[in-house]
């Protein structure tokens, strides 16, 4: 069971690197005035939210399987507790992102907050591959 966590993780990782790389074409279009790039936007929407949710699920599945596993969970130290940072931010990126999709007009903030919210998940996320490949190898590799 250990061995889902990590894979549906890489799995949404990958896809929100694929969706942020759509979301800087949104701000090279609005912010830097690169009126050739093009978004596509329900694209976006459509895979950010498989990717939030995929992160979600895979946190669920990672804490899950270390309580089956070994009777506990926070042993993995700063792996588990940024986890827990990710998962505020994971609420935060879903709920701004679904309100500039239902709610569509001009805003001085929100989608900077989306934006800033979602890079700095995505970078924790980077963080957590980073660590997660050491806690693969002592609690996986080394049988």
């Amino acid at each position: 069971m250990l061995w889902i966590h990590p894979l549906v993780q890489l799995a949404a990782t990958l896809l929100a690197l694929w969706t942020m790389e759509m979301g800087v074409r949104r701000f090279f279009f609005v912010h830097l005035g690169r009126r050739s790039v093009v978004f596509p936007w329900k694209a976006h929407v459509r895979w950010g939210k498989v990717a939030l949710v995929g992160w979600l699920a895979g946190l669920v599945i990672g804490v899950l399987a270390m309580r089956l596993s070994f009777g506990t969970w926070g042993i993995s130290g700063a792996h588990y507790t940024v986890s827990a940072v990710m998962a505020a931010l994971i609420g935060a990126g879903y709920a701004s992102g679904h309100l500039l999709d239902r709610v569509k007009k001009r805003r001085k903030y929100l989608h900077i907050f989306h934006g800033l919210n979602n890079t700095v998940l995505l970078a924790l996320a980077l963080y957590q591959v980073w660590s997660g490949w050491g806690l693969l190898h002592m609690f996986l590799l080394s049988e």
